[in-house]
């Protein structure tokens, strides 16, 4: 929900590197996430997927800030600093396309496990229930983000680089890397998961 605000405030990109980054890096990151997601549940339990690129997708994000508030992110204007951004934004895309590809297949996984259990079939309680928090999850962020805008006082009719220093410094605050918490919280969730390639087969 801050994305914008953050391309435009924080980065002070202009309108044609915030295309490049969303088009490149969002592209470029779902499609490799399309690509590997078979693959890497190959070779790996879902469950490890799914908490690594859970953990992935809460920290690549917020490096960008993070590495800046450090001193060792490329400045404002510089040459790199849109293909810095655009490397994380891979890596987050990335993330966010196996863990969403994951998270689906482990869904299908549970419904099967509940079916032996249960006897019968879960499908479409599980998935509703995915896409209906998953709705919910995106109104709270943005109600979030609105609530954070008015926190810090953001500025009505703002132009990139005339806010004051503090404000942007808790922009970037609240987008990251407090943003990572919630999203180590939930990697948390995620490792409950218990079905493994063995008791798969054998369901």
């Amino acid at each position: 929900a801050l994305s914008n605000y953050m391309n435009i405030f924080y980065w002070e990109l202009p309108a044609r590197d915030i295309g490049t980054l969303i088009f490149i890096g969002s592209f470029i990151g779902y499609a490799t996430g399309f690509l590997f997601s078979a693959r890497l549940h190959h070779v790996f339990d879902k469950r490890a997927t799914i908490v690594a690129t859970a953990i992935g997708l809460s920290v690549f994000p917020a490096l960008p800030v993070i590495l800046r508030l450090a001193d060792t992110f490329p400045e404002n204007g510089s040459d790199w600093l849109l293909p810095a951004i655009v490397v994380f934004q891979i890596f987050s895309s990335g993330c966010g396309s196996i863990l969403n590809i994951s998270v689906m297949s482990a869904l299908a996984d549970i419904a099967d496990e509940n079916e032996m259990r249960l006897g019968h079939r879960q499908e479409g309680t599980l998935y509703a229930a995915r896409t209906f928090f998953a709705k919910l999850d995106n109104s709270i962020g943005h109600g979030i983000a609105s609530l954070s805008l008015w926190l810090i006082a953001f500025p009505d009719n703002a132009r990139p680089g005339e806010v004051e220093s503090s404000t942007i410094w808790w922009l970037g605050m609240i987008d990251s890397p407090i943003t990572i918490i919630p999203g180590l919280i939930a990697a948390v969730f995620y490792a409950q998961y218990r079905i493994n390639r063995t008791s798969y087969e054998r369901t």
